[in-house]
């Protein structure tokens, strides 16, 4: 049983490792590998004639090829060399030979690898041994006899005579002196003796023998016998049973071997491998990593099964504790903790705890393995360090300060307080750098930062934010005389000369300053308001500070939007939304509107009523109407090709792009590359934007309108409205403005004006659509005054090209 239990707790084990291994015999054929070891090669073991040495890189088969050699001489070996994955990369290993001796014979060699740039996954499955070591149990062969002393004669059962080859049908009863000649050597002395000693004295007797058949097959049996006495004391029979344990005796000296062969992988892998009895409350299992990780000899683990628990790091302790309540439920726990050795270093370690219940639920065993990943946790950190800070200053970069400037601002809302955000910009840096040199200007740099590093404590946080700016971040920090301190400390700490080589070196800064939460209550709102102080600082003059003022936006937003505005065409920053114009009834979708939309890198989305009057002041306005107009057409030859039927789409233009030399031939060039038809395109013009062109705008609409485009009238009823524009325009549609709308239920002149609208519209022929509709009463109002077309939220917001391609499925909103 104890075989048993080690058998299944060993396949356990190895299911849970992650280093490959194969069992390899004389030959160098690989007659076994686990699921660790086919992810390390890529390449299924399907052929006994397929050895190891295949998968390693050409110019090390030779190196292998003799330390196998070495290995099937008795001797251990490890090496590192280089496998062909079948992904046609290289990987790095590290194989330990490990010959396999059954009867002081070396039968085969396990090959344990392990990838060397993989550590994380050693403590990964090691389970495909288990299918390979499993024995099953045979049942007993057991014979009975009977010996009658006074007739001297003998009973065997027909399974004795199995037992010792015989055929039971022959009626040959084979006496001691005959059975003697069935056993070998000195067995035969040994049996004869401890029946004769039966005989005389009446004492049992068992003992185990080799049984040597006709046939000359060799059988282990054991045999044991009792003597029935008369009532003077003298033997008068023996009774026995001869039991055929030669299956049990291969199969426990088999086990035996393994276990052998276990003991010696465990001990030479890095992860160490233990196993507790909870029922006893003692540690069962301890391999030599275990004492290698701990730097403690195995034996103290084993005498005391809550040793490990010292070495636990105290302030991992009660995470730890907490983790192990798990196991009574029967679920597998996987930790990360650090740990003091027997020697004081500190290390990290990875544990995984698999535990085993009975089949009352209740906790019987713990198997665990644990994995020492101090060099792992190390090169992480190391690999966090450079992803949060400056490699030139050491300063936190960027994105460091704003993971930490998010957890200060929560902690000052809780705590009811205020902090700044100091934003700092190098003046002439850029100059430097480009007169005397990036190392310079990288040591200049450095030693800005580190006399800034005096301000630095656990209430402040300094980081570099920009090619030549920096941020700090003080809590607790609100009044302005605080602020104008902290400045001009700051500036003359950055004004001093430096010195870099034979150069003497002098930098000013202009700074920025915005107050949580008065200036912003979020990480963004803060910076951005703090880049807008220190620019308007720079405007002002050299080494000066701005508190920020929502006055800034206003001031040098317009000069960002319009250089943002310069780009964003090149950039690919502009796309299009369609909102669909519909039956005020039906509901059915009549058209759709083309809305131009400008999403910044760094701002988000931009408001077109921001974007598109500065678009008319520096004429960016006609290439935006170009784009837009190649953009619709080339979405409406989509649609087409995904066999939508398509309805007109409608494009806002602008007087400055109505005027724009050859805009005629433009538009009638982009439909034939796109081969849409003239009738799907509608320009919407605002009376504001051709009062002052009149006639040359009503001349290019008749060219456009021979050609079947349409025009509507946007915004009627505000500004320049006149009746004289919708005589001599003859526009094909009318469009309420919003505003007229907003209030056409409110009872009053504005209500009267619509009513009008609708009803002037209806006597000239014109399609009339009311924009910004959004309730149910003035769905309603347009109903009943005979408002044929509708747009609005209360259909729907301006949607992206996928969603208006739903709603042309739809064709009902």
């Amino acid at each position: 049983m104890i075989m048993k239990h080690l058998d299944r707790l060993n396949t356990q084990l190895l299911k849970e490792y992650s280093e490959g291994i194969f069992f390899i015999n004389c030959e160098g054929d690989i007659m076994f590998s686990n699921e660790a070891a086919f992810k390390l090669t890529g390449n299924e073991h399907k052929q006994k004639s397929q050895q190891l040495t295949a998968f390693i890189h050409k110019t090390k088969q030779q190196q292998a090829q003799e330390l196998f050699q070495r290995a099937l001489k008795g001797e251990k070996v490890q090496f590192s060399t280089t496998i062909n994955h079948n992904t046609k990369k290289e990987l790095h290993l590290s194989i330990t030979l490990i010959p396999i001796i059954v009867s002081e014979q070396v039968a085969g060699v396990y090959a344990v690898c392990r990838d060397n740039s993989k550590e994380q996954e050693r403590s990964n499955h090691i389970s495909k041994l288990e299918t390979h070591l499993k024995m099953e149990q045979k049942l007993a062969n057991v014979g009975s006899w009977y010996y009658d002393v006074g007739e001297d004669k003998s009973y065997w059962s027909p399974q004795l005579y199995n037992i010792c080859g015989l055929n039971p049908n022959q009626h040959f009863t084979p006496s001691l002196k005959d059975v003697l000649q069935f056993i070998s050597g000195c067995d035969q002395k040994r049996l004869e003796k401890a029946v004769m000693e039966a005989l005389s004295t009446g004492e049992s007797y068992n003992i185990e023998y080799a049984l040597i058949r006709p046939n000359g097959e060799e059988r282990t049996v054991f045999e044991q016998a009792d003597a029935v006495m008369d009532e003077q004391g003298n033997v008068i029979h023996l009774i026995g049973v001869v039991h055929d344990i030669t299956e049990s005796k291969v199969i426990t000296n088999e086990l035996k071997q393994k276990e052998q062969q276990f003991q010696t992988i465990y001990n030479n892998l890095d992860a160490g491998i233990w196993s507790v009895d909870v029922q006893r409350n003692k540690m069962i299992v301890c391999s030599n990593g275990v004492s290698n990780i701990y730097g403690e000899d195995a034996i103290k683990f084993l005498e005391d099964r809550n040793l490990w628990e010292s070495f636990i790091h105290p302030e991992d302790k009660p995470a730890v504790a907490k983790a192990q309540h798990q196991l009574q439920k029967g679920k597998t726990i996987r930790q990360q903790y650090r740990i003091y050795t027997k020697k004081g270093e500190m290390k990290w370690v990875k544990g995984r705890c698999i535990p085993t219940l009975d089949e009352n639920g209740k906790l019987v065993r713990i198997d665990g393995i644990v994995e020492d990943i101090t060099a792992e946790k190390k090169y992480m950190d190391q690999v966090e360090y450079l992803a949060t800070h400056d490699h030139v200053t050491n300063l936190p970069n960027r994105r460091k300060f704003e993971r930490e400037l998010k957890n200060f601002i929560r902690q000052m809302k809780k705590e009811k307080d205020s902090l700044a955000v100091f934003y700092l910009g190098m003046n002439r840096f850029k100059h430097i750098n480009e007169t005397l040199g990036h190392d310079v200007g990288d040591r200049l740099l450095q030693s800005i930062a580190n006399r800034l590093k005096k301000f630095v404590t656990p209430d402040v946080m300094l980081a570099r934010v920009g090619e030549d700016e920096l941020a700090i971040c003080f809590l607790s920090l609100s009044h302005i005389n605080e602020c104008q301190k902290l400045a001009a400390a700051l500036f003359q700490e950055i004004e001093k000369e430096i010195t870099i080589d034979d150069f003497s070196l002098y930098v000013t800064a202009s700074i920025g300053i915005s107050i949580y939460p008065h200036d912003g209550e979020d990480v963004k709102t803060l910076l951005t308001n703090a880049n807008l102080a220190m620019r308007r600082a720079k405007e002002i003059g050299r080494s000066d500070w701005q508190l920020y003022s929502p006055l800034m936006d206003s001031e040098t937003k317009s000069y960002h939007l319009e250089k943002g505005l310069r780009n964003a065409l090149l950039q690919d920053e502009f796309f299009i939304e369609y909102q669909p114009k519909v039956h005020t009834n039906s509901r059915e979708i009549d058209s759709i509107e083309a809305l131009i939309r400008w999403n910044h890198p760094e701002w988000g989305r931009v408001s077109p009523e921001d974007f598109i009057p500065l678009a008319e002041e520096t004429h960016l306005i006609i290439e935006l109407g170009d784009w837009v107009i190649e953009h619709v057409c080339k979405q409406l030859q989509q649609w087409e090709n995904q066999g939508l039927q398509t309805v007109p789409v409608s494009i806002n233009v602008s007087s400055k792009h109505l005027l724009k030399r050859g805009f005629v031939e433009h538009v009638q060039q982009t439909l034939a590359r796109y081969s849409i038809d003239p009738s799907f395109i509608e320009f919407e013009v605002t009376e504001s934007s051709i009062i002052q062109y009149e006639e040359h705008v009503k001349k290019v609409m008749d060219e456009l309108k021979k050609i079947g485009v349409t025009f509507a009238l946007d915004d009627f009823g505000t500004g320049f409205s006149s009746l004289s524009h919708l005589k001599d325009f003859e526009f094909n549609t009318l469009k309420i403005d919003k505003t007229f709308i907003q209030h056409a239920t409110d009872k009053g002149k504005q209500q009267a004006i619509t009513q009008s609208i609708l009803y002037l519209a209806n006597a000239l022929n014109m399609k009339v659509i009311a924009e910004g509709v959004e309730t149910k009463e003035q769905l309603a109002f347009l109903q009943k005054h005979a408002c044929s077309f509708i747009q609005g939220y209360i259909v729907s917001q301006p949607a992206a090209h996928q969603k208006t391609a739903e709603y042309l499925k739809m064709r009902f909103l």
